[in-house]
């Protein structure tokens, strides 16, 4: 019998802060969405908790050698 070796992936996401000076949560959202969209705003900006598995995501690529 053959081998195969199937590819599967478990994602993973990360969330963190940015502080920003805004008037309310409101216009403090929209100025960081503001920096995202534009790019100002870098990743390495941002102060980073660790690393989180997503639920359920545990799956098979579809790519087989």
């Amino acid at each position: 019998m053959e081998k195969f070796k199937v590819s599967v992936e478990k994602r993973m996401y990360c969330s963190g802060v940015v502080e920003v000076e805004a008037k309310n949560e409101d216009a403090a959202i929209e100025k960081v969405e503001s920096l995202i969209s534009s790019g100002k705003l870098q990743t390495t900006a941002v102060d980073w908790n660790d690393p989180t598995y997503e639920d359920m995501s545990f799956t098979i690529t579809g790519d087989v050698d």
